[in-house]
């Protein structure tokens, strides 16, 4: 008991040094357990899925009420066929002539421009050049050989469609069609777009158009009608909104310019009179509307052709038997 007295202080310290080894020792058994208990449920599960891997392929059993999944696979191809034809039947397709030579493509390039002139004229819509816009093709408006012809005839089938549709939404003036470039050949930035180009993936091509037009809000709604009721697929991009110039702006941009030996010659041509004042807005009108610029950016979605029926392939491959 001396001893202890004296060494108090190292007996109580090696009780409590040892009670820790105790719960540490404690602890340790009881995360041992639980360790053993993760793994004995890891290796269940692994073969448990091995097992289901190993299995052989089994088509169904229709005794007994199971389920035959040879027949339901066949049942989800009819439905996933269905489906697809549905979303072809959408978007739209129209028939272009393939393996067309340059002198059929000019015939129709003349044949479509004519008419889209001749109707600009019946309607009263005016369009660039008056009667000598080509509809963003001037660059072939003389070519006798033309690269890439299938592109261009996609394109001018949609430019076709795009210009009937500003037609029918009788929009006031046609400032001008851009399309994206089909061969090198086009580059400049009064037809073609040439920051853009056509993009691909595997079901469908998007070529992208932008058209220029005037008119006021109510044209504006009906060409957006039009393009979203059409047979073929247009998306619309953006939609650019600006004030139109007024006709004494415009006439000031295209008279020419006097030079300076024509300011005393008393034989220049004598300036147009000024314009008339416009009239003041009577007080109770709430919206007076003035002619709009109107920009829209639109991409023509084009399906690529369907694929055999042969060639489809089923969306299960092989169906594992279910576990019981």
């Amino acid at each position: 008991m001396a001893w202890v007295k004296r060494n108090l202080g190292l007996v109580i310290g090696g009780v409590v040094a040892l009670a820790l080894l105790g719960v540490a020792a404690f602890y340790l058994w009881s995360n041992y357990q639980g360790d053993l208990a993760v793994t004995e449920q890891l290796d269940q599960t692994t073969e448990k899925f091995k097992t289901l891997l190993s299995r052989p392929l089994h088509p169904g059993n229709e005794v007994g009420g199971k389920v035959n999944n040879i027949e339901l696979t066949k049942e989800e191809n009819k439905r996933l066929e269905h489906f697809l034809e549905d979303v072809r039947a959408r978007f739209g397709k129209r028939e272009i002539p393939t393996n067309i030579s340059n002198r059929d493509f000019r015939a129709l390039l003349d044949n479509t421009v004519h008419e889209l002139q001749r109707a600009a004229d019946t309607l009263g819509i005016t369009v660039p050049g008056k009667k000598d816009y080509w509809f963003s093709f001037a660059a072939q408006k003389t070519a006798v050989e033309f690269k890439n012809i299938e592109m261009l005839t996609h394109q001018l089938m949609d430019v076709k469609d795009l210009v009937e549709i500003l037609y029918n939404a009788k929009v006031h003036d046609l400032v001008g069609i851009r399309r994206a470039p089909a061969s090198s050949d086009d580059n400049n930035g009064t037809d073609f777009l040439t920051d853009k180009k056509p993009t691909t993936n595997e079901f469908a091509i998007v070529t992208p158009y932008e058209l220029k037009f005037q008119g006021f809000s109510s044209e504006l709604a009906r060409v957006l009608e039009r393009l979203v009721t059409a047979k073929r697929c247009f998306v619309v991009r953006s939609i650019g909104v600006d004030k139109a110039p007024t006709e004494e702006a415009q006439q000031a941009m295209m008279a020419p310019m006097m030079s300076p030996g024509m300011r005393y010659n008393r034989y220049a041509p004598t300036p147009p009179p000024a314009a008339a004042p416009r009239p003041q807005r009577p007080s109770n009108i709430l919206l007076d509307e003035n002619k709009l610029l109107i920009v829209l950016q639109v991409d023509a979605v084009r399906l690529k052709d369907a694929p055999p029926k042969s060639g489809v392939k089923p969306p299960i491959q092989q169906v594992a038997q279910a576990p019981e």
